[in-house]
């Protein structure tokens, strides 16, 4: 069998332990890029790994991904460290070709969000350490040395583009630490910094409807500036600690709602992940499909205020909890958006789909060494 097999593979073209229309598709769409062979190979190795993957990512299953031209990993963590690859955009032309073919008219959804990726070595560049955090003072005294493996992480501003039809277009900005910026000649920049770069350098056509979804970290000013600029909407969580536009000293706290919560009007709502506006941008598993899935219960209050340094804009107070005798920040959710017509029912659902940005880099991240090298 192995000689019949050798004497259909090609010489000049690798070949793949898939469906050989799949193969083909695959190639074709990799052409795209306009790189030579070598590079195509190259990176048709890292694509194939994450394709068909088992178990935690490695170089080692990506240099083996081809059978029949397994490489060392060596060979291709130097290909990826090369100064002429890194400056090369891969994946420019692919999305640009993927957003062409998009023909479903509708909203498109950008999420935002950062993502870590631990790092055991002491000495690996641009990391930095997350525990920063002291020790129980009793457990100082233990007779015995307790060793403590110290870790630090690779810090990724990451983007998910969600086409109306549910195309996923993933987009990431490595976050340089000062020290490592000062030591390469690199203009250091925030995580939010990195999120408004991301928006302005959205490849969609011009006059496409697009809603920008974060959390608390994207409620900077630069991020609200960026949407602005090019006409987006964008739903953030509030930070509690935001006052209301007023004279100095008479700025309530967008937390001083709480402590009348049980005298405002709330309006019940109920969603369902298989149902409504934006049932076709989640990807949603046989189980959670159907009449009988319970749908989630929200209790909302929607209002139209001034928030110092940001402007008019919609506020809403949403939480799960029924009955609420007293609320503080950890019970509701304060949302904020510059959408002032938009009902407070598809605020909460819009905003509701930021989790698709937690699931795919579960699995894009989670699992995947091969991100530590964009580092």
């Amino acid at each position: 069998m192995s000689s019949s097999l050798n004497s259909h593979l090609s010489q000049d073209e690798p070949t793949m332990i898939i469906v050989a229309e799949t193969a083909a598709s695959l190639k074709g769409f990799l052409s795209e890029t306009m790189l030579n062979q070598f590079a195509r190979t190259m990176l048709l190795r890292l694509v194939l790994a994450f394709i068909m993957h088992r178990g935690r990512m490695s170089c080692s299953a990506a240099a083996g991904s081809i059978a029949s031209k397994p490489i060392h990993r060596g060979e291709l963590t130097r290909f990826m460290a090369r100064p002429r690859w890194q400056q090369y955009d891969f994946n420019n032309p692919l999305v640009k070709l993927l957003i062409a073919k998009e023909t479903k008219g509708g909203v498109w959804l950008f999420l935002i969000d950062a993502t870590m990726v631990s790092q055991a070595g002491k000495k690996t560049q641009n990391t930095y350490s997350t525990g920063n955090r002291g020790r129980n003072p009793a457990k100082k005294r233990r007779y015995n040395k307790k060793k403590v493996v110290y870790k630090k992480v690779h810090h990724f501003t990451f983007g998910l583009l969600i086409s109306p039809s549910g195309i996923r277009i993933p987009m990431e900005i490595p976050h340089y630490t000062q020290e490592y910026c000062q030591a390469h000649g690199i203009q250091h920049q925030t995580t939010a910094e990195s999120a408004a770069h991301m928006i302005h350098t959205l490849p969609l056509p011009a006059g496409a409807e697009v809603v920008v979804l974060g959390d608390t970290a994207y409620d900077a000013e630069v991020v609200r500036k960026a949407c602005d600029e090019k006409g987006y909407t964008w739903i953030f969580p509030a930070n509690p600690e935001r006052v209301y536009e007023g004279k100095t000293g008479q700025r309530p706290k967008l937390r001083s709602r709480l402590k009348d919560w049980t005298s405002l009007s709330l309006k019940t709502i109920r969603l369902r992940a298989s149902t409504g506006k934006y049932a076709n941008y989640r990807r949603l598993s046989k189980w959670r499909v159907g009449p009988k899935t319970k749908p989630r219960v929200y209790y909302a209050y929607q209002e139209l205020q001034e928030v110092r340094s940001v402007g008019s804009v919609q506020i809403v107070f949403s939480t799960m909890k029924p009955d609420l005798k007293t609320a503080i920040p950890d019970d509701v959710k304060i949302l904020m958006t510059n959408a002032v017509d938009m009902s407070v029912t598809e605020v909460i659902e819009l905003y509701s789909l930021r989790w698709q940005i937690e699931n795919y880099q579960a699995r894009c991240v989670g699992r995947h060494l091969l991100y530590l090298l964009a580092a």
